[in-house]
């Protein structure tokens, strides 16, 4: 079941975190990669080379080097070139990543998200443009492992080598955040309320015991503080209350489990509602359709393939 210890991981595994790799490729010559906003969190591996990055907001550019990993946890506009001053190309000489005779810089991009859900409180607390130079970090050796052992699986094209450099893609997006977070204190968010004995105690016990009824009183009496000092605590660093925030992870739950083809008795009862009527309600209040018509259009939509280009 796991500890209050480590509630980064309770929280990866409630949103559900997806990485999918979409190119891997050698950029040759005079390029530009201008990112077509997608709505998902991007990141790019550079894997040897160097290249620039664009931040179209007036920023002077930012060269990248090998071992850079650039994160956009809300896929904030960018552009990544050849040189400091943008190239006007038509173009864009692409070779094999394994290609290194090729020259150029080798590039690594990818998407990853979790579940839909109207509210993640820990992508709130990154930047919009996050660079990690993994070649200086403290736990480089542990980075450059995987790093190294994704790029093999991306070049070995042996069986289940996609699905394998999307979950290696996975880990190495784990493992920046966790170099991030020890290299940036967090004064409020999620992070923060994590890194505080009371507040994780009770972001543990909202998301590994969803059934139970909880209230204010309950929650404080199990995280041995007085209600009112959790009243007050919680907000302060996540910036809404603590039933709110139950909510919130209740609801994004139910639309999975309702996506699943779950029963609306049994995700009630997972939500901890007493009732089917006041989960049903609460649950129209809070994604505006009623659990049912979830249900009915999950089992309608075909089932979406992985898309993206691998050069």
């Amino acid at each position: 079941m796991g500890s209050s210890s480590d509630i980064f991981s309770h929280y990866l595994r409630a949103f559900r975190l997806n990485t999918e790799v979409f190119l891997r490729g050698r950029f040759c010559g005079k390029w530009r990669l201008d990112h077509s906003p997608s709505g998902r969190a991007t990141f790019h591996l550079v894997v040897d080379g160097q290249c620039w990055l664009h931040r179209l907001d007036h920023k002077p550019p930012t060269r990248l080097s090998a071992g850079d990993l650039l994160i956009l946890p809300r896929d904030a506009p960018h552009v990544l070139s050849s040189s400091s001053c943008l190239p006007r190309v038509a173009a864009v000489e692409l070779r094999a990543l394994a290609d290194v005779s090729a020259g150029g810089t080798g590039i690594l991009c990818g998407h990853f998200q979790f579940d839909d859900s109207p509210h993640n409180p820990f992508l709130d607390t990154l930047p919009d443009y996050l660079l990690i130079a993994t070649h200086a970090s403290p736990t480089g050796p542990l980075l450059h492992r995987t790093i190294r052992l994704l790029l093999a699986e991306a070049e070995s094209e042996a069986l289940g080598f996609e699905v394998a450099v999307d979950r290696l893609a996975d880990v190495l997006f784990i493992q920046a955040l966790r170099e991030y977070l020890a290299q940036v204190p967090q004064q409020t968010g999620f992070v923060a309320a994590a890194n505080d004995p009371v507040l994780r105690r009770v972001l543990y016990l909202m998301h590994e015991q969803l059934h139970r009824p909880w209230t204010l009183n309950t929650l404080a009496r199990e995280a041995a503080v007085s209600r009112s000092g959790l009243a007050q605590r919680f907000p302060r660093l996540m910036g809404m209350t603590p039933m709110k925030y139950l909510t919130d992870v209740r609801m994004h739950h139910a639309y999975h489990w309702l996506e699943q083809g779950a029963s609306i008795t049994l995700i009630a009862e997972r939500c901890g509602y007493a009732t089917e009527a006041g989960f049903s309600k609460a649950f129209k209040r809070y994604h505006k359709v009623a659990p049912g018509e979830v249900r009915r259009t999950a089992r309608k939509k075909p089932r979406e393939e992985s898309k993206h280009t691998i050069f």
